[in-house]
């Protein structure tokens, strides 16, 4: 079965002195309903429940199937502002995708499923997604595809290849570094050949699914501006039927899509560069890009950003910062024409974490834009929401490296300067060591809309280091502290990664 987007593991007071005692209301931010009091005082007993959905979107027909949960541990969580005792309620999760947790106090709740938590007021949950492709297998075992086909436009270097398949929801790039890579100036390719099981997204193609195995060259061009860009350029459609762990071939002949389009960006990056000290004061710049794609409108509200390959347009010049008109940047279109163009612009930071004197380990982040393309063409590009403000551990500013939090600490934020965050995720990350280098591990993804969250019993151990990554998302109409997996256009997300923590 495809792995469902839902199982995967997607995120300060005196030394020694815990959080009991400070009321989440105290965070409340000021959007949120102020009625969740004479809940707690009602004292009322519900029942909590979820369902599980998964909408599969492929050109050979949608299927919705429902997500298996027998497996999720669920609990429900209460906690008492006046002790700082969580009280734990458990539940069960089903394979038709159901889970329920009996006799759940009214009021605040935070909700386990595995390693996530859903921290809110609701009692109904909504925890499918909408994912592009069919409902496949993964490739894990190394699986060679060698391609022979003639048609290219003679090759520049500053050109790569992308992989995908729309029916199967496949995609990946292929780069220099393989077999049989073109060198400059070929009009052909002769015996490439690539691990498929390295490929991003390495569906399993069957053609009598339905599933045909895309090549396309994206091509290195130069706006009408003289913006350095790739863009879509010429396709190879052939069919294959592979078995994981066994070589393939396909050949055939790259030809240039009729259809053809235009875009132009007024891309504000230093407005993205302007926040790299909020993310942390120590963030590292490593990037900034946009890509354009094409998706189904049925993918509206799938959890990827860009539903995947093929991108028509992937904007990277150089390294700057600086502000960029582009001016238009044709692309050749194989994708429906009905199709919604959509957009994505991101700009990535990074900060080292070690122990002791492990290699560090290198935590990337992004402050990201996702809309409909014609947004990116209509007005400048820029963050939709910024970081969060004076992070927290406890009551401790949460920059720095912090010993004695407690297990029992909590994490607390103001809001952005830019933007209105709609909902936070707080992930927590513990760190390793291993062969001599740092590790880190996510323990815990806490959705919220509230400005501070606390953390449930065993998420901080004694004796281990973490530290957090603090989200604040824009995404009107959708609440991901009961839609976790639910996504809408226009949004934005930004970054805060705080220092190290022990309790």
């Amino acid at each position: 079965m495809n792995m469902s987007l839902i199982s995967l593991g997607l995120l300060v007071g005196m030394a020694g002195v815990g959080c009991a005692g400070l009321d989440e209301a105290e965070a409340v931010d000021s959007s949120v309903s102020a009625d969740t009091t004479s809940e707690v005082t009602q004292g009322l007993i519900t029942q909590v429940t979820g369902t599980s959905a998964v909408t599969f979107v492929a050109t050979s027909g949608n299927q919705t199937k429902p997500y298996d949960q027998s497996a999720t541990s669920v609990v429900a969580y209460t906690r008492d502002s006046t002790t700082g005792a969580f009280t734990a309620y458990p539940g069960t999760g089903s394979a038709d995708g159901t889970l329920s947790v009996p006799n759940v106090p009214s009021g605040r709740i935070y909700l386990k499923l595995g390693s996530r938590y859903l921290v809110s007021t609701g009692r109904t949950f909504d925890l499918g997604s909408t994912e592009w492709g069919r409902d496949g297998t993964f490739v894990s075992l190394s699986t060679p595809v060698t391609v022979s086909a003639t048609g290219l436009s003679p090759w520049q270097p500053g050109d790569y290849l992308e992989v995908y398949s729309l029916n199967a929801g496949a995609f990946g790039y292929v780069n220099t570094g393989v077999t049989g890579f073109p060198l400059a100036g070929a009009t052909s390719l002769s015996g490439l050949s690539f691990d498929y099981a390295d490929m991003l997204n390495p569906v399993l193609l069957d053609s009598g699914l339905g599933d045909v195995f895309s090549l396309a060259q994206m091509r290195l061009q130069t706006s009408a501006n003289g913006v350095t860009y790739r863009a879509m350029h010429k396709v190879l459609d052939t069919s294959i039927t592979q078995v994981e762990g066994q070589p393939a071939s396909v050949s055939g002949t790259f030809t240039q899509p009729a259809a053809t389009g235009t875009f132009a960006v007024d891309w504000r990056r230093s407005a993205f560069e302007a926040m790299r000290t909020q993310v942390n004061p120590g963030a590292v710049s490593t990037y900034n890009e946009i890509w354009m794609s094409a998706r189904p409108a049925a993918l509206g509200s799938a959890f990827a950003s860009i539903s995947g390959q093929p991108l028509l347009v992937k904007l990277n010049p150089d390294t700057q910062r600086t502000d960029l008109v582009t001016g238009n940047m044709t692309y050749n279109n194989p994708l429906p024409a009905t199709w919604q163009k959509v957009a994505l612009a991101a700009a990535g930071f990074t900060k080292s974490y070690a122990l002791g004197t492990a290699t560090p380990y290198t935590m990337g982040v992004d402050i990201r834009v996702d809309q409909e393309a014609s947004a990116f063409t209509a007005a400048p590009v820029q963050p939709l929401v910024g970081p969060v403000q004076a992070p927290l551990v406890n009551t401790r500013g949460a920059f720095q490296n912090l010993t004695g939090v407690g297990t029992d600490a909590s994490l607390r934020w103001s809001k952005p300067l830019v933007g209105t965050a709609t909902n936070y995720v707080v992930n927590v990350f513990r760190l390793g060591t291993s062969n001599g280098y740092t590790t880190a591990t996510r323990v815990a993804a806490l959705h919220t809309d509230l400005q501070s969250v606390y953390l449930p019993p065993g998420v901080l151990q004694a004796g281990q280091t973490y530290f957090a990554e603090i989200q604040s998302w824009y995404q009107p109409g959708s609440d991901l502290a009961t839609s976790p997996y639910k996504r809408a256009l226009p949004r934005g997300r930004a970054s805060v990664l705080t220092g190290m923590f022990s309790p």
